[in-house]
């Protein structure tokens, strides 16, 4: 319906922004309902073609109207934040490529100052029981302890784990070279339990003369490309797999819901960082190519720090103990 104005545009998010697949097509379907709503507003005429974009200049009420129609639908914040972001990079493009000369006020900005949503975590224990859970006499559950290390571990991005290919680990050197968002590639350590439930599940899983050479660093050709995790023999594991096991283990913990792969990366930049990490470290380990966009977890980690500060310290118990010991007293 919109192919002749979308095309150009995921093509420049692909060659001139570097942006994943993932990404491309998630901000093609938010464009998409975008188009859509102008069409449903009048602004655009079906079928849509480039020269009618120039309509779009200055709608300040399209965007209104479109993110009014989205929570009609109930959709959730961080959907709402993903369509702000696809639709401010169109409007951009078409600014690069000089269709527009001039943008929606709205879309100049942020959204007003609205407070951004703090990730969810787990505490430390709940997450060591979450990743305890896999049956690990078979292969499916050794499969799936890994997958769950291995975000944990290393704080892997969905689509990161997914992709991952044998030729990207050097077992030897303990070392995972991670192909994240834009096409940035970032080097991670594998070890401890990550390593342990990785070397686990592959060998048992791959053939004993493909395990040998993967160990050694000696892949053939054909094998540097055989992906890590399958679903089935041979079949790259697909994202809603990963994302039903995650949601599995996690209800099998009393009064934990809502988990998914990104909750263990989440917990995996808290935990560095309640651990004592430098938050340049973890920047480095997420993948961020911004140090605000991992400032949000130090909100996370400062809450747990204070708290354990004021159970630990003497001096900190001593000053509650005493305001309670205060307050009782002014109630009489």
């Amino acid at each position: 319906m919109f192919k002749q104005v979308l095309e150009p545009y995921l093509q420049h998010l692909d060659i001139e922004q570097g942006m994943s697949p993932h990404t491309i097509e998630a901000y093609g379907r938010d464009v998409s309902s975008f188009l859509e709503t102008a069409c449903a507003f009048g602004i655009l005429k079906l079928p849509v073609e480039p020269s009618q974009l120039v309509r779009l200049e200055d709608q300040r009420g399209l965007l209104r109207g479109h993110l009014a129609l989205l929570r009609k639908l109930d959709r959730q914040l961080s959907t709402l934040d993903r369509h702000l972001a696809a639709i401010r990079s169109f409007y951009k493009y078409l600014l690069v490529t000089h269709v527009l000369e001039n943008v929606p006020d709205n879309l100049r900005t942020g959204r007003g100052g609205r407070r951004r949503t703090l990730p969810k975590d787990l505490t430390i224990e709940l997450t060591e029981q979450m990743l305890d859970q896999p049956n690990l006499s078979t292969l499916r559950g050794r499969r799936d302890r890994s997958m769950l290390e291995m975000i944990y571990g290393l704080g892997l991005r969905l689509a990161e784990l997914v992709s991952l290919d044998l030729g990207r680990i050097d077992w030897v050197s303990g070392r995972v070279r991670v192909l994240g968002k834009g096409n940035r590639e970032r080097i991670l350590p594998l070890a401890g339990c990550a390593k342990m439930a990785l070397g686990d599940y592959l060998e048992l899983n791959l053939k004993p003369e493909t395990w040998q050479r993967f160990q050694s660093g000696s892949l053939a050709e054909d094998e540097l490309k055989q992906p890590v995790f399958e679903g089935r023999p041979g079949h790259r594991i697909a994202h809603r797999t990963v994302q039903s096991r995650v949601a599995v283990y996690a209800g099998e913990l009393a009064g934990v819901s809502g988990v998914s792969p990104h909750t263990l990366r989440h917990c995996f930049a808290t935990h560095l960082l309640e651990g004592g990490a430098g938050i340049r470290v973890v920047q480095e380990l997420l993948g961020h190519q911004n140090l605000s966009t991992t400032q949000i977890y130090t909100h996370l980690s400062r809450g747990r720090i204070k708290e354990s500060f004021l159970k630990a310290h003497p001096r900190a118990r001593i000053q509650n103990k005493d305001r309670k010991q205060n307050k009782r007293e002014n109630e009489k």
